[in-house]
């Protein structure tokens, strides 16, 4: 690591790189703004579009974020921006020192990335992008944020730096700086950057002829956690329905939404007017701090689930630990979840996964309490029936049992209308060999 530093030192010192404070430079020659759409530029109800501006009226970013600096290289210039946080910071309902309390092998298992066990999150760069549009060959990042804890004379804090191209050519310079800035830091904290960020990135830093191992780091890809853990209880889990569903967070009108911005930005670049990418900054900064929240959330979840966590969540967690073959885990959060305030469709299907987890353990006679409360209130599914009767038959060898099982799942399918057909066809058979045996006995 070290080395592929000094490497890239060098390589920054040949291209005239230079970081740091420095007098900023005289705003580019503009071109002539096309019109704009009103409607484009109005995405809350009660705000009205900025009247067009002349040359006069535009402002630049350097005047609107005056503690941005340009990093200059021989073949272009980037934005730079930091905004610093104590630990101590409430982003909704937790601070960001929480999520040092865990350590990102909680997510070892469930993401099948043993290389998360040797780092805990200081050695991680949280990562996301702003671009041109979606993914696509020609689809440019023109804003990279990343956010890392680092020390400081009054103790550590969190750093979000947010790299901006003022035009495409300052894009080489851009990947130069965040690849400086990967080799301290060991692997990624992204939200969906598997799929999206880091192929993107991926494919700028090859377009520009510069190696990268971004694909290749330990990457906690926050996503596909998210999805199995909360997606039954909240539905939709893009962040920002996390930031209000879960993490208590409710963004201010200084936001922009996320299908807007490519537009901010394409209007940015004929006019020069950075009023409305001050915005884009903001939703991408609490992008950034959010992501170190949820990060929180999730391997407090995966490493110390507890009685007081939602009902639906533990079922969550015990179905994916049942999943990936965690069999005291799964079977600790499911017998948790049966404890709480289930609806009755997730409360069947939390004690259908923990009755098949104790059957393929060999321990059928433990499952049989569990079958017994299904059955007793399902009216749309005989699966709890059927077990029941394959236990009577095959465990015990109680036939009327088993038959009095079987009796009742026909009754039941009987009101089933069309769809009864082939279950109806299996029970009869199964009542039809218990017959038989019990006329042998």
């Amino acid at each position: 690591m070290a080395d592929k530093n000094s490497d890239l030192q060098a390589k920054l010192r040949r291209l005239g790189v230079v970081r740091g404070a420095r007098q900023l430079k005289t705003p580019r020659t503009l071109k002539p703004a096309p019109p704009v759409d009103d409607e484009l530029l109005r995405p809350f109800p009660n705000q009205k579009p900025l009247a067009p501006t002349d040359a006069d009226d535009i402002q630049p970013l350097e005047k609107l974020l005056p503690g941005g600096q340009l990093v200059s290289a021989a073949d272009g210039d980037c934005f730079v921006l930091d905004n610093v946080y104590n630990l101590s910071h409430q982003h909704g309902d937790d601070r960001l020192a929480d999520l040092l309390d865990f350590a990102p092998a909680a997510a070892a298992p469930f993401i099948k990335d043993e290389r998360l066990a040797a780092h805990d999150f200081r050695d991680f760069l949280f990562l996301d992008t702003e671009t041109t549009g979606l993914a696509g060959a020609g689809t440019l990042a023109f804003m990279v944020g990343v956010g890392f804890f680092e020390p400081s004379t009054h103790g550590e804090r969190f750093v979000v730096r947010q790299y901006f191209l003022r035009d495409h050519g300052d894009e080489p310079a851009m990947l130069l700086l965040l690849d400086e800035l990967l080799t301290q830091k060991a692997g990624l904290v992204t939200f969906n950057g598997r799929s999206f960020d880091i192929p993107l990135l991926e494919g700028r830093f090859i377009m520009n002829r510069l190696p990268t191992d971004l694909a290749e780091r330990p990457h906690f890809d926050l996503l596909h956690p998210a999805r199995r853990l909360w997606r039954h209880r909240l539905g939709s889990c893009a962040l920002s329905s996390l930031e209000n569903n879960l993490l208590g967070l409710r963004r201010s009108q200084e936001d922009v939404p996320g299908w807007l911005i490519p537009s901010l930005y394409n209007n940015y670049l004929h006019s020069g007017d950075a009023r409305e990418l001050v915005r884009v900054f903001y939703h991408n900064q609490i992008d950034m701090v959010s992501m170190v929240t949820l990060a929180a959330r999730v391997t407090r979840l995966l490493s110390q689930p507890d009685p007081s966590d939602h009902p639906i969540d533990l079922y969550s967690l015990g179905r994916w630990q049942a999943d990936l073959g965690l069999q005291k885990a799964a079977e600790q959060n499911l017998r948790l979840a049966a404890q709480g305030d289930l609806p009755l469709e997730l409360y069947h299907q939390n004690l259908h996964r923990l009755a098949l987890l104790l059957k393929r353990n060999g321990r059928s006679a433990e499952a049989l309490p569990l079958w017994q409360q299904i059955a007793a209130t399902s009216f749309d599914d005989v699966t709890a029936h059927e077990e029941l009767a394959k236990y009577y038959e095959w465990q015990t060898q109680e036939l009327d049992q088993a038959l009095l099982w079987t009796e009742q799942a026909l009754t039941l399918v009987a009101g089933w209308g069309r769809r009864q057909q082939p279950v109806r066809t299996e029970l009869e058979h199964r009542r039809a060999r218990l017959q038989r045996k019990q006329k042998a006995h």
